[in-house]
């Protein structure tokens, strides 16, 4: 145990360097970027003021919850993202006293490094029995490449829950415990909470493990294990459902769900795992083989070389309640010499089947001409079964590489075949290379049309998480074989140095804007709500069933500061920004755009949308347009009530 806390320690240091100056401005500064953090600052907020309200008696609040205060008035507006309730919960007490969110958007960021790092440790020592292994696997996983594209995503950054659903699932089949298992349930229902993404695309793999592991030890006719299995999944079902039921109402309504193009285009191309992504010290400017959206996949060379010498160097099990391997083929009547050639021939056929798979999914097409015979190679799919032909027939002649197989499969295979799943699965329901389909069977497809939830899923390459989840397990498998030997471990720490270059970047940047193109680019600096403007304490004065509209309207960046900043006067606000959009929404900002152009509309659609409040910026449209909309309002009856600057609240006549 004290080992795990020394870990902790250095997960804690090493990222606290790796994301500098982040942990000098913890309470000002925003990690990454001001886009999708803003809108995760205000899902913290929000939930944790409807805790608040629980805690103090008001249960009404637990019927409401979903109600946000955001693109009024429709209802269930905070399942239109991610709820972000275990984040929340866990930053409640930090929440509470310092009233910060900014300080407890960036604890949570830290956390999921951190923890991240903590999880695959304990999991990879309960696997290999090495500690130094295990801390390596760890920093593979807390620092995988593909998080520096998410950095802005909380969602999915938080992670941290996988590596202890495994553990508790490995340590509960070595014990027979059952506290280990609770803890894996838990885990489990955490990270489906944490995230719908991870919900959807990381729940399968704990379900198929256990069932590995029921095979792998015989256990299928043993009552205990399963009714102690059967118990862990109701906890886990009865956890997670209830939070499925907003969701599902507005699929119901047609709302969250996405097109067949949108989630193709957002799904992995197969050379987006040579492409890095651009802020990458290392990799960024010269490794982009195929640059696209959610396309920077490449998983660092430090990852790929240590899961590759875990996969070749064989790690002893530890695991118990294994039966011996028998190594004897008795009955068997094909001479040795026969059985020789043919062992050769069948792994030669079955090796050169799957690398011209490989070569022909990178390549679409080979074309050999050998004089006597043009050899064609298109369709993976036909060399995909030839090899696995092969394979069955090697089996079968072969009990030798009977024993190898096994022995392999049962000790590291599991998470071998979950990495080939999760990056198959990234591809999305049409795979493609270069931007070309490739022919080959794409089982996210089968997904897409018949597991409710995941036609509101947008981005199927976000399985290069879970792929680098597999890859961090196999990583600590490598680390253990190069920990055996003194130069092996001087090679390791190497190796770790080099890997924090491949995954960080440092500095971190910090309130990251982008130039907007029609509107003047707002501050790049968020306030907590105590030092917000002071059109935002204002607006509190007002009665609570009072709306508030904030102008310009649409543009993300003005839309997410109007969401974030009602944390002040929590009034409901006509703005919003999620990763769903009411129906109406892409209307209202159309009527509302240029206002003094056409203002008979614009008013029409103010008076519709039920605010009874305007906070006009008028600093944020170019030239007059901003004194030149305030004058339409007030021609209209609308009356000015406080004004700050740029900054002008107007009370709108009923």
């Amino acid at each position: 145990m004290t080992r795990a806390w020394h870990a902790l320690a250095a997960y804690l240091v090493i990222t606290l360097v790796a994301t500098w100056p982040l942990a000098r401005g913890l309470a000002r500064d925003v990690a990454w970027d001001l886009g999708d953090s803003i809108l995760n600052m205000w899902i913290l907020s929000w939930d944790i003021e409807q805790i608040r309200r629980l805690l103090g008696g008001e249960l009404s609040r637990m019927w409401t919850f979903f109600d946000a205060n955001i693109f009024y008035p429709v209802p269930l507006a905070l399942a239109y993202s991610e709820h972000l309730l275990p984040q929340a919960i866990q930053i409640l007490p930090v929440y509470l006293i310092s009233e910060n969110p900014i300080l407890c958007y960036n604890l949570l960021f830290l956390s999921t490094f951190v923890l991240s790092g903590l999880g695959m440790y304990l999991l990879v020592r309960e696997l290999t029995g090495s500690a130094a292994a295990a801390f390596v696997a760890g920093l593979l996983f807390a620092f995988a490449p593909y998080r520096l594209a998410q950095l802005s995503h909380l969602q999915l950054l938080s992670t941290q829950w996988m590596p202890f659903v495994f553990c508790g699932l490995v340590r509960y089949f070595n014990t027979r415990r059952l506290l280990p298992l609770a803890g894996a349930a838990l885990a489990l229902a955490a990270q489906n909470l944490s995230s719908g993404y991870y919900l959807l695309f990381f729940m399968p793999f704990p379900a198929f493990f256990v069932l590995w592991e029921v095979g792998r030890r015989r256990l299928w006719r043993d009552g205990r294990t399963w009714r102690a299995l059967s118990g862990a999944g109701l906890l886990v079902a009865a956890v997670t459902g209830p939070f499925l039921l907003p969701y599902a109402a507005l699929h119901s309504q047609g709302i969250a769900s996405r097109p067949l193009g949108e989630v193709s285009r957002s799904s992995a191309d197969v050379y987006s795992y040579a492409t890095a992504f651009s802020e990458q010290r290392i990799w960024g400017r010269t490794l982009q083989a195929f640059p696209m959206p959610e396309g920077a996949l490449f998983p660092g060379l430090v990852p790929v070389l240590l899961a590759l010498i875990g996969i070749v160097f064989r790690v002893r099990d530890r695991g118990s309640g294994i039966d011996p391997i028998r190594t004897t083929d008795p009955g068997s009547r094909i001479p040795d010499a026969a059985r020789r050639w043919l062992t050769w021939l069948l792994a030669a056929a079955a090796i050169g089947h799957a690398a011209a798979a490989a070569l022909t999914l990178a390549l679409r097409r080979i074309t050999i001409d050998a004089g006597l015979f043009v050899l064609r190679m298109s369709n993976v799919n036909q060399l995909l079964l030839r090899a696995l032909a092969a394979l069955a027939l090697l089996l079968v002649v072969s009990p030798a590489t009977r024993v190898r197989l096994k022995s392999f499969m049962r000790e590291r295979g599991f998470f071998v075949l979950g990495l080939v799943v999760a990056v198959w699965l990234s591809l999305g329901p049409a795979p493609r290379s270069l931007g070309r389909p490739v022919d080959i069977v794409a089982p996210y497809r089968i997904l897409l049309e018949y597991v409710p939830g995941f036609d509101g899923i947008r981005v199927p390459a976000r399985f290069a998480m879970i792929a680098a989840f597999m890859l961090a397990v196999l990583g600590g498998y490598g680390a253990t074989a190069l920990a055996r030997h003194t130069t092996g471990r001087r090679a390791l720490v190497v190796l770790s140095a080099a890997f924090l270059l491949e995954g960080t970047h440092v500095p971190l940047v910090v309130n990251g804007m982008t130039p907007l193109r029609d509107l003047n680019t707002p501050e790049p600096r968020l306030y907590p709500p105590g030092r917000a403007p002071a059109i935002y304490h204002e607006m509190a004065r007002p009665p609570r069933d009072s709306v508030v509209v904030e102008l310009p309207l649409g543009q993300p960046d003005y839309d997410l500061r109007a969401m974030y900043y009602s944390t002040v006067h929590w009034r409901p606000v006509v703005n919003g920004y999620s990763g769903f959009f009411p129906r109406h929404y892409g209307r209202l900002t159309v009527l509302l755009s240029e206002i003094p152009r056409h203002p008979d509309v614009s008013l029409q659609a103010l008076r519709a949308s039920g605010a009874t409040h305007v906070i006009l910026h008028e600093g944020a449209y170019r030239g007059s347009e901003g004194p030149e909309t305030a004058a339409v309002l007030r021609q209209s009856g609308a009356v000015e009530l406080f004004r700050d600057g740029p900054d002008v609240l107007m009370q709108l006549p009923r």
